[in-house]
């Protein structure tokens, strides 16, 4: 993550150009400030360029949607877009000159090759703050939310001179809804009294948990999972290219969101489906040696990755069928179309479903907080799907 902090420049003295070399952008899916694409949001682009060229952007934005579906390479898209812009003539109505809009429209296109996507990309860009979640090296993963003290330096920097006169100051805030109840207050004060010719963007998984009052000083963009189509386009763009059975199990899995899809192929998600599908062959009569064997597996300290898939198939697979049971339909996702899960499916009620559903989770959350031994675990959701 990188803050920047830089005092003002004299008025009287020129703001050095950085122009950065190394930081090339991608086609393919990489983090989202080196992103050139952004599928599935025309809606959401044509609402934030109708706003900018009438000169009425708002001071703070919520872009809020399912996780993984592209909501922060949107706010960087969009960041981009008013960076590389030339500053107004005061003379002028519009946000941006008329005559530095492109003749034919490309969107919040801006050229991958130039200046300002290459600044941003690199992070160095002195008009552009993006605060997320820590990483902690230690337990190698991110903290559980954005810091407060990380938040309290966006005042300071939105007050500063853009190092273009007249130009804007961007913030984006990733995993916003994370924040704490002072972190959001302090971002509160921002929207309250709004710095001229600064955009503050809140990306926000759980608009739910933002307090009300950031909500109604702030617009709010829904965005929804992209398309089959470009969840295929995106998954080829990345080098794979699944036969329909995977790619139709990874869609389902996922919710659509090309972000988890991700994240379930790199942990072998679609290799542990498989395993406990297997388990399944015999229900109700579970094979135990086999069930000890996958625990052994599973427990292993070098299966971090196999059994955190293990902890979230389980119970995605009775949400599957607790869908279908209250809508009176069959199982959206193929894979579970085999004839154990069919078995078990028709033989069991909506409320024991939803009975082993909340278990499982209860049992895994029980587990991941009091760090307890996860071959146990194994075993022991297997003992609740069995009892129930």
């Amino acid at each position: 993550m990188d803050l920047f902090g830089e005092p003002d420049a004299p008025e009287d003295e020129g703001v050095e150009e950085v122009i950065v070399e190394d930081a090339e952008p991608v086609s393919g899916l990489a983090h989202p400030r080196l992103m050139s694409l952004s599928f599935g949001h025309d809606t959401q682009e044509a609402k934030i360029l109708e706003q900018l060229e009438a000169g009425r952007m708002p001071h703070g934005l919520i872009f809020t949607g399912p996780k993984g579906i592209g909501k922060a390479t949107f706010a960087y898209r969009v960041a981009r877009y008013i960076l590389n812009q030339q500053p107004n003539d005061p003379n002028q109505d519009a946000l941006f000159g008329g005559d530095d809009l492109p003749q034919e429209s490309q969107g919040l296109s801006v050229d991958p090759q130039s200046q300002t996507f290459r600044q941003v990309a690199s992070g160095g860009h002195p008009d552009l703050m993006t605060v997320e979640r820590a990483y902690d090296a230690t337990k190698d993963q991110y903290k559980d939310a954005v810091a407060v003290d990380d938040i309290r330096k966006v005042i300071p920097f939105l007050r500063m001179t853009a190092s273009k006169q007249g130009g804007w100051r961007v913030v984006i805030i990733d995993d916003a809804d994370t924040m704490n109840r002072n972190a959001q207050n302090a971002i509160l004060k921002v929207l309250e009294e709004p710095p001229d010719n600064t955009v503050l963007i809140l990306v926000c998984h759980r608009l739910g948990a933002m307090i009300p009052t950031i909500r109604s000083r702030t617009q709010l963009l829904q965005f929804k999972t992209v398309s089959v189509e470009h969840f295929r386009e995106l998954l080829q763009m990345q080098g794979y290219d699944l036969d329909q059975h995977q790619f139709d199990t990874l869609y389902h899995l996922s919710d659509g969101s090309i972000g988890a899809a991700l994240e379930y192929i790199e942990q072998g998600g679609l290799d542990t489906l498989t395993l406990i599908l297997t388990m399944f062959e015999n229900w109700p009569n579970y094979s135990w040696p086999d069930i000890h064997v996958l625990a052994d597996q599973l427990g292993n300290a070098n299966a971090k990755s196999a059994y955190n898939s293990f902890t979230i198939l389980l119970p995605w697979m009775f949400n599957q069928m607790i869908t279908a049971k209250a809508r009176g339909r069959e199982i959206a996702s193929k894979v579970l179309h085999i004839e154990p899960m069919q078995k078990l499916y028709r033989q069991s009620s909506l409320e024991s479903l939803l009975e082993i559903c909340e278990n499982l989770k209860t049992h895994f959350d029980t587990v991941e907080r009091s760090n307890l031994d996860k071959r146990q675990s194994v075993l022991s959701a297997f003992m609740i799907m069995e009892s129930a």
